[in-house]
């Protein structure tokens, strides 16, 4: 997935680049808006180990999450400030649940003897990302197209369900146990990280436009729960997409 949006970027962007480059007027807008909708890729994978107080001891419970291919909605608005060079100001979101295979250990009863295998797979877990953005950018424009390229911090907001612990029902001689369902809570976490992209645009009019952008925006989360001691995920990812633009 990262080779194709290589290769997008590539055959596509870095063209228009030159061709923009080579016929490059003055900026004359004053703002540039632009509204997007597209995909967030690559999916992504993250794991947590929770330990619950079980009879005598502890259960043992590892969840592996994966965060799907999903899309995300994105605006913001260039405001120029000298030339070519602007700030960008935007937000963008994404959402999507995914269901995650739980497998672990459940303590005996009985002292003495061994914890009890327990595997099955959560209901969907949902996954939110809001994300702002405040960035330098510079605007080149040639006739009927314009590219903005930008990059700066961004601010995460981001909520994850998590599996705190599992639901089980334990056979008459208590040697098995099969699980039942999981235990989920939702947790959120904030975090500073970075964006960086390129966006299209062509004008149909003065004021209005239509064009395509690529994105790349990451940080690293640890969200909290108390089975554990934080699970550590990465959020945000490579937006494609295109829409709207709007000049003024």
């Amino acid at each position: 997935m990262r080779k194709h949006i290589v290769v997008t970027v590539v055959t596509v962007v870095l063209p228009l680049c030159s061709v923009v480059r080579a016929n490059a007027q003055a900026w004359s807008d004053h703002a540039r808006v632009s509204i997007n909708a597209g995909v967030q890729q690559p999916s992504t994978t993250f794991s947590a180990t929770t330990h619950v107080p079980v009879y005598e001891g502890t259960s043992t419970l590892t969840t592996n999450y994966t965060v799907p291919v999903g899309a995300f909605f994105d605006a913001d608005v260039i405001l120029r400030a000298s030339g070519g060079f602007g700030i960008e100001i935007g937000v963008s979101s994404f959402s999507k649940s995914q269901t995650a295979p739980i497998s672990g250990t459940i303590p005996h009863p009985f002292l003495g003897n061994p914890p009890r295998p327990i595997s099955g797979t959560s209901g969907p877990l949902e996954r939110s990302e809001v994300v702002g953005h405040i960035d330098a950018a510079y605007v080149m424009s040639a006739g009927w197209i314009d590219l903005a390229v930008s990059a700066g911090p961004s601010f995460f907001t981001v909520n994850q369900d998590l599996v705190a612990d599992v639901t089980f029902n334990e056979s008459a001689s208590f040697d098995r146990v099969t699980f039942t369902g999981a235990t989920v809570t939702n947790a959120q976490a904030t975090k500073l990280g970075f964006n960086a992209g390129v966006d299209v645009g062509i004008k149909l009019s003065k004021n209005v436009g239509v064009g395509g952008m690529v994105r790349y925006s990451h940080a690293s989360m640890v969200f909290p729960l108390q089975t554990t001691s934080g699970v550590s995920a990465d959020a945000g990812g490579a937006h494609v997409g295109g829409g709207l633009r709007v000049y003024f």
